[in-house]
């Protein structure tokens, strides 16, 4: 091996322990700054901020039955099991999300019982998995209530997910194939031709550089949830390109800009299951080593984007750091 080649596998040897620092000095202050019942409450968000946190501790294979932290995974699965709605199946009552809160507390169930197998999460995800059903529109979208009115791209890609990942684990059936089917449909109908996508189908909203990332990465992992990867794809092709353009600027705004976790979480994982593995490879390398650097002294990360706080922006964060663990069934190629 050469001496170049020397340097850049220890360069690269560094980088990877800075990560795994940070993301055990972030797991460590994610558990101390659970509330006593298990949740999180983060500026009026204390469901999707507690499902994300679940997650957070999944993704480094803290399960409430296994793991340093499975305490505290333990108590997020129950705060999240103790806000569901008996006769609706609901997950958002009471959260500033509502439905992007069903969505990730949905997807989270899904992710649980995919590692776990336990029963009451399954019967759990089961009513979750068929509020989202009744709760999609005409058009093939969702909205911020739990009711089949008008809908949004960025709610539409909290339920697919939540879908897709409960598919995976053999619930929803027929029923949430048509639903994927009937939402590609409408993010279809959001996407601009330049690889942008408004926020809502037909709404025209510019997306040029780092500020149309969000949607765009929210638009691309819509189509990747769904299964849909072919670059050739008249929606998807344009929608890489433009994130391997703009995905890089994204990144290196504060945190706080143009929705930066919320964007960087869809970017992440549109880029990890891209087509071609290289694409993840090159955003790898700039986005574990930013996203580190943006960690406080206390082990956690923060956020300026309204809603979020200290936990949801931490959460974000490690789930991010933590994709190449495999562990999430999500995240699994």
């Amino acid at each position: 091996m050469t001496r170049v080649l020397v340097l850049l596998a220890c360069a690269a040897g560094l980088m990877a322990a800075d990560v795994s620092a940070a993301v055990d000095r972030g797991l460590a202050s994610l558990a101390k700054l659970q509330g006593a019942d298990g949740s999180y409450h983060d500026q009026g968000i204390p469901q999707a901020a507690t499902a994300l946190a679940g997650m957070a501790f999944l993704a480094g294979g803290h399960t409430p039955n296994r793991g340093t932290y499975h305490a505290a995974s333990g108590r997020c699965l129950a705060a999240v099991l103790s806000r569901q709605d008996p006769a609706t199946g609901y997950l958002g009552s009471g959260d500033g999300g509502r439905m992007y809160a069903h969505g990730f507390a949905t997807l989270y169930l899904a992710e649980v019982y995919g590692m776990t197998s336990d029963g009451a999460v399954r019967r759990a995800l089961e009513a979750a998995v068929d509020c989202i059903h009744r709760s999609q529109n005409r058009d093939g979208g969702w909205r911020y209530n739990p009711v089949p009115e008008d809908a949004d791209l960025s709610v539409t890609i909290c339920q697919v997910m939540a879908l897709r990942a409960a598919h995976n684990a053999g619930i929803g059936g027929a029923a949430s194939q048509d639903a994927i089917g009937r939402a590609v449909a409408y993010v279809r109908r959001c996407a601009n031709g330049d690889g942008s996508f408004s926020y809502v189908a037909g709404g025209g909203m510019a997306g040029e550089g780092p500020e149309g990332v969000p949607r765009a990465a929210a638009g691309t992992m819509c189509l990747i949830g769904a299964g849909i990867t072919d670059p050739a794809d008249a929606t998807l092709g344009p929608a890489l390109r433009f994130l391997a353009v703009n995905a890089p600027l994204h990144l290196r705004q504060p945190p706080g800009q143009h929705y930066f976790w919320y964007g960087q979480y869809y970017t992440a994982q549109a880029l990890f299951h891209h087509p071609d593995p290289a694409a993840w490879d090159t955003y790898w390398v700039d986005a574990s080593q930013i996203i580190a650097g943006h960690q406080g002294a206390q082990g956690l990360w923060t956020a300026a984007e309204s809603p979020g706080g200290q936990a949801y922006a931490t959460a974000m964060a490690l789930i991010i750091l933590q994709i190449p663990n495999h562990y999430l069934p999500i995240f699994q190629r």
